[in-house]
C-alpha cells in the first residue's frame, strides 16, 4: 500500500517534491523516476516483500516498462508462475512486479487476471505511452489533471497542488458536496482534478488522452439456486476472500465494531490467524456505544482486542488533521471513529480488515426499507397519505423517524416524483426546503438516476450504492483515515469473484419484508452469535447531534459564521435558521452543519 505521483514531463525535483506530500501513505521507502517526457514518484508502505527488490518505480528486464503501483494483488503468485513459465524473470517477490509483467505480456488485458485493490501507472519508454488503472470497485484513489497538454497524476490531490495547480472550487462539486456529502463520481471539489472512475484505465499518447471501461458490475439474479445453496456460497466466498487477505509480511489485525460484518470477518480470519488483533471504539453516548458488543465478540474468538473511547474534546482535535487529509472534501462524520481506529490499530499491525461493502451487497442500510415503505404511499389516495406517514415511519425506524419525516414529507404527498430522484432525496442531507434556499442544481438531484435501470428497485438499490455511494463515500472514507497513519485496510466483501456472485443473488433474499440483509443474517448463524445478527445496525456512529447542542455548540456556531457565504453561494439565512433550529431540538441539522463545519475547515487549509 503506498502513494503514487507521476507526470509528462521530466523534473526530478518536482517528482520528490509531490511525492514527499505523500509520505504518510508510505512512510518506508521512496523513489523517483525520470526521463524525457515522464517523471514517476512513490512512497512505499511495505507490506510484501520488505526488502530493498521491492522499491519502486520499478521496473522490467530491459528497462522499456516503469511502474509506480499502490494496492495489493492476492492471486500474485499464481500470476507469477504462468509468467515465468513464459519466460519472465523476477528480480523480487512483489505483487508489483507481476503486475509489470502481467502487462509486458498481455497488454491492458492483465487488468481482468488481477485479483485485488489496485492503482497504478505504467510507462513504456519506447512508445512513450502512459497506462493507468484503477480497481473494479474503486478501492485506492486515483486523481488526474489534464488541460490537453500537462497530465499530472496522484493518489491525493495535496500532490498534484504541488505543480502549481489554479485551486478554484468546482461549484457543481460544491453542491453535490452539500447535498450528499461527498464529490460526484468523475470530479473533485478543485476544478480541472478528475478522478478515474472505478473499473476503468487511461491511456495517454502524446496529447491524445482517453479512459476506458475494463469492468462493469451486471445484475442478473440466477432464480435456480435455492436458499440454502446461495447461503452456503455466501459462507465459502467470504471465508475465501478471508484467507486471501490474510497474506502479509508484517503484522495483521482487523477493525471490529461488534456488527455482524466485521464480526463475521473475525471469526473467519481467527479460524487462521491466532491471536488475532482486533480495535474498536467507543462512546460516552451509550445508543452510539459499540464497544461492549466488539469486546464480548473479541472474547469468544479470543482476539488481542484494543479499544479506545472517542469523547467531545477529541473533536476539536482532530478536524484541521482531517482537513489535511480529506484533500477531496468528505462530509461524513464518521471520518473521525475512523482515523481514531486507525491510530490505535497502527501502534499494533500494518494491516487491517475492514467489513466494508457487506451493507451494498446484501441491502443493510436503513434507508432501503424507508423506499419501500415510501413506494407503498403510492397506493394510498393522495388526500390521505400523510396520515399514514408517522406509523410508517416508526416500522421502519425509530431513530431516523423525525429526520426522514422531515425531507420525505413532500415526496408521500407528491405524485410525480421519479424513483432515482426519490432515492436521492431519501439519501440527501437537505430537506425539500433545503433544496430550494441553497439553490442545488436539478443535475445534482438526479446524480442516483442512472443507476436505476433494472425493473427490480431492489436491484437498483444495489447498484447505485455499489456503484456510486459505496466508492464516492465510504472507500473514500476509509482509504484516508487508514492512509494517513500508514495503515493497510483490507475489505474482503469487495473481493471481485464475491460482488459477481451476489450480483446474482435475487433480490428478495437482500431485503425481505422490510428486513434488511435478510439472507446473509442467515448464512452467518453459526459463525456470528444470535445478539450480535439481530441487534439493530450502527457502525462507526458518532453522538454528532447531541456535540452539537451540547458540548461543541459554540464551537460548531464559530465554524459555521467565519464561512464566506457570498463568496461560496450560500444562503447565509437558511444556514443559521438551521443553526437555531437544531440547537433547540427543533429539527436534526447534524449532517448539514457538519458538512459546512468541515468545509470551512478544508477551505482554510487548502484554497
Amino acid at each position: 500500500m503506498c502513494g503514487i505521483i507521476g507526470f509528462n514531463w521530466e523534473d526530478q525535483q518536482l517528482a520528490k517534491k509531490m511525492a514527499s506530500t505523500l509520505i504518510h501513505r508510505g512512510p518506508d521507502d521512496g523513489g523517483v523516476y525520470t526521463d524525457k517526457g515522464i517523471s514517476l514518484g512513490h512512497r512505499r508502505l511495505s507490506i510484501i516483500d520488505l526488502t530493498r527488490s521491492g522499491k519502486q518505480p520499478l521496473y522490467n528486464e530491459d528497462r522499456s516498462l516503469w511502474i509506480t503501483y499502490n494496492g495489493e494483488i492476492y492471486n500474485f503468485k499464481e500470476l507469477r508462475a504462468v509468467l515465468k513459465k513464459k519466460g519472465h524473470k523476477f528480480i523480487s517477490n512483489t505483487d508489483t512486479e507481476v503486475i509489470l509483467h502481467g502487462y509486458e505480456e498481455w497488454g491492458e488485458k492483465v487488468l481482468p487476471r488481477l485479483n485485488g485493490m489496485f492503482a497504478f501507472a505504467i510507462w513504456n519508454s519506447r512508445k512513450k505511452t502512459l497506462f493507468l488503472a484503477r480497481d473494479r470497485i474503486g478501492i485506492k484513489p486515483l486523481y488526474y489533471y489534464w488541460d490537453g497538454s500537462k497530465f499530472i497524476f496522484a493518489s491525493e490531490l495535496k500532490a498534484i497542488f504541488e505543480a502549481s495547480i489554479t485551486r478554484q472550487i468546482n461549484t457543481l462539486s460544491l453542491q453535490h458536496y452539500l447535498t450528499y456529502g461527498f464529490t460526484p463520481k468523475k470530479q473533485t471539489m478543485i476544478r480541472g482534478i478528475c478522478k478515474l472512475e472505478p473499473g476503468h484505465a487511461l491511456f495517454l499518447n502524446g496529447s491524445e488522452l482517453r479512459t476506458k471501461k475494463y469492468w462493469q458490475l451486471n445484475i442478473k439474479e440466477d432464480h435456480t439456486l435455492t436458499e440454502d445453496a446461495i447461503k452456503k456460497k455466501i459462507k465459502l466466498y467470504l471465508e475465501d476472500a478471508v484467507k486471501k487477505r490474510l497474506m502479509s509480511d508484517v503484522p495483521l489485525g482487523a477493525f471490529l465494531s461488534g456488527g455482524i460484518d466485521s464480526s463475521a470477518l473475525v471469526a473467519m480470519a481467527s479460524k487462521y490467524k491466532k491471536n488475532l488483533k482486533t480495535f474498536s471504539i467507543g462512546f460516552e453516548y451509550d445508543e452510539f456505544n459499540e464497544a461492549p458488543y466488539a469486546k464480548k465478540v473479541s472474547e469468544l474468538f479470543a482476539t488481542e482486542h484494543h479499544e479506545k473511547y472517542f469523547v467531545a474534546k477529541d473533536f476539536k482535535k482532530l478536524i484541521p488533521k482531517l482537513a489535511f487529509h480529506y484533500d477531496d472534501p468528505l462530509a461524513d462524520y464518521s471520518i473521525l471513529p475512523t482515523y481514531l481506529v486507525s491510530t490505535v490499530a497502527r501502534k499494533k499491525v500494518k494491516v487491517v480488515l475492514g467489513g466494508d461493502g457487506g451493507d451494498e451487497l446484501f441491502g443493510g442500510y436503513n434507508w432501503y426499507r424507508h423506499y419501500m415503505i415510501l413506494e407503498k404511499q403510492k397506493h394510498i389516495p393522495l388526500a390521505m397519505r400523510k396520515y399514514f406517514i408517522k406509523p410508517s415511519f416508526q416500522v421502519a425506524s425509530k431513530v431516523f423517524q423525525n429526520h426522514l419525516l422531515n425531507k420525505t414529507k413532500h415526496l408521500i404527498e407528491t405524485e410525480a416524483v421519479s424513483p432515482g430522484k426519490r432515492f436521492a432525496m431519501i439519501r440527501s442531507f437537505l430537506s425539500a426546503k433545503g433544496f430550494k434556499e441553497m439553490n442545488i442544481n436539478p443535475k445534482v438531484l438526479d446524480a442516483y438516476s442512472k443507476f436505476f435501470t433494472y425493473s427490480d428497485i431492489k436491484n437498483n438499490f444495489f447498484n447505485a450504492d455499489l456503484s456510486f455511494y459505496l466508492p464516492g463515500e465510504i472507500l473514500h472514507k476509509v482509504d484516508k483515515a487508514t492512509m494517513a497513519v500508514g495503515l493497510e485496510a483490507r475489505v474482503p466483501f469487495l473481493d471481485h469473484t464475491f460482488v459477481e456472485f451476489a450480483s446474482t443473488i435475487s433480490s428478495k433474499y437482500r431485503i425481505h419484508r422490510l428486513q434488511t440483509k435478510y439472507l446473509l443474517k442467515k448464512s452467518l448463524r453459526n459463525v456470528v452469535p444470535k445478539e450480535i445478527i439481530h441487534r439493530k445496525k450502527r457502525g462507526f456512529g458518532v453522538p454528532i447531534k447531541q456535540y452539537f447542542r451540547n458540548e461543541l455548540r459554540g464551537y460548531v456556531e464559530q465554524k459555521i459564521n467565519s464561512l464566506d457565504f457570498k463568496e461560496l453561494n450560500l444562503n447565509e439565512k437558511y444556514i443559521r435558521q438551521c443553526m437555531v433550529e437544531h440547537k433547540r431540538g427543533v429539527r436534526d441539522h447534524s449532517q448539514f452543519l457538519w458538512s459546512l463545519l468541515f468545509l470551512q475547515e478544508w477551505k482554510n487549509k487548502w484554497i
